[in-house]
């Protein structure tokens, strides 16, 4: 079992802020900002210190919750201070960007790390289209569709063209070429029908996210069963599994700290935009279709002492598959940095040794 750690540059506000998104930026402290960004970097060189195997890195905009806008711009970063741990952009959107721009970048950072990129791309909470003015209803299209040029951006030997209904270029020849060859380590980031067909279909890995084993096991398996018709069999480290983890030195501490800790969404919204919102996001569990999650509490999966938390895991193994657990500590949203060096150092020192054979 890999295992990674969630960073997302966490800004600890001087002042208390308006809980609602998008974040009004007269709230925003520069002196908190260049804090946060080298308090990063310090947890960074922790997680490597005490084993994680990678770090990953996402992307969102207008909030102080995660402050990694561009998380390409945030890899070139943490690959400059750190030498061994891979770099994991489960981000960037793809469907807000320029998908040439973001292979070029991604590319430079893969050389710049020497190979340790590994890349996610995917469509995004429905939030996020807000950001760029697009229309959600074009999402999983346009995500489909600058993966794929992503991808041969990386791979084609020759200049081409691009005419798609999203996206055209005249001409694409993409340099620097990733180190990695034909390219970083990729992942299609969702569980819908489309993103495990999507990453069957390109031998690709799947990540999945904040949701119960039995619900990630159906977008799982019916990614394993697609790849089977695409001729290939997916090994453990093809699955990630994104989630976030309460870990106290007992079951009962645990239990405590989340019923004090519980019902904070992650992106609070004013009711007429998180309406809006919901109507507009539409999507499934491997075809299946499953609520609309527009300003939800993201649930906890892993909670509880050392011992508990090692046989969730194990659990998620055998019902999920994922080979790489990508963990955020501490309850969602948290700000408390002293808590989440505690949870590091408490699963640095119970739990990661024990999961490594797994």
């Amino acid at each position: 079992m890999k295992v990674s750690f969630f960073e997302t540059g966490r800004y600890q506000t001087p002042v208390p802020l308006p809980a609602e998104w998008p974040a009004a930026p007269v709230h925003y402290s520069p002196a908190a900002g260049d804090k946060a960004y080298r308090s990063m970097i310090e947890r960074v060189e922790y997680v490597e210190r005490i084993g994680f195997d990678w770090i990953s890195l996402s992307e969102h905009h207008y909030s102080p919750r995660i402050l990694t806008p561009s998380p390409i711009v945030s890899a070139a970063f943490v690959a400059a201070q750190v030498k061994n741990i891979k770099i994991a952009l489960l981000g960037p959107i793809v469907p807000q960007a320029n998908p040439i721009r973001v292979a070029e970048e991604l590319a430079m950072v893969d050389t710049m790390s020497q190979g340790r990129l590994v890349v996610g791309l995917l469509r995004g909470t429905t939030n996020e289209y807000l950001s760029f003015d697009l229309n959600p209803a074009e999402g999983r299209e346009r995500t489909d569709e600058g993966m794929e040029l992503i991808l041969k951006a990386w791979t084609e030997p020759q200049p081409f063209g691009w005419q798609g209904r999203y996206f055209q270029y005249r001409t694409v020849s993409v340099w620097p070429r990733p180190l990695q060859q034909p390219h970083p380590p990729t992942y299609a980031l969702g569980t819908s029908k489309e993103s495990c067909d999507f990453a069957a279909r390109n031998r690709l890995g799947l990540g999945v996210s904040y949701g119960p084993f039995e619900m990630m096991a159906k977008s799982t398996g019916y990614y394993r069963r697609q790849c089977r018709e695409y001729g290939w069999e997916p090994g453990p480290d093809d699955i990630i599994y994104r989630a976030n983890m309460l870990l106290a030195e007992s079951d009962e501490e645990a239990h405590e700290r989340h019923a004090k800790q519980a019902g904070a969404a992650p992106f609070p919204m004013r009711p007429a935009l998180r309406e809006a919102m919901l109507a507009a996001d539409k999507r499934n569990i491997a075809g299946e279709a499953r609520q609309a999650n527009v300003n939800g509490v993201l649930p906890i999966t892993f909670i509880g002492g050392p011992d508990t938390v090692v046989e969730q895991i194990k659990k998620c193994r055998e019902v999920v598959g994922a080979g790489v657990l990508d963990l955020s500590l501490t309850s969602p949203g948290s700000a408390d940095l002293g808590a989440l060096t505690e949870a590091l150092e408490l699963f640095g020192r119970t739990v990661l040794p024990r999961i490594k054979e797994i």
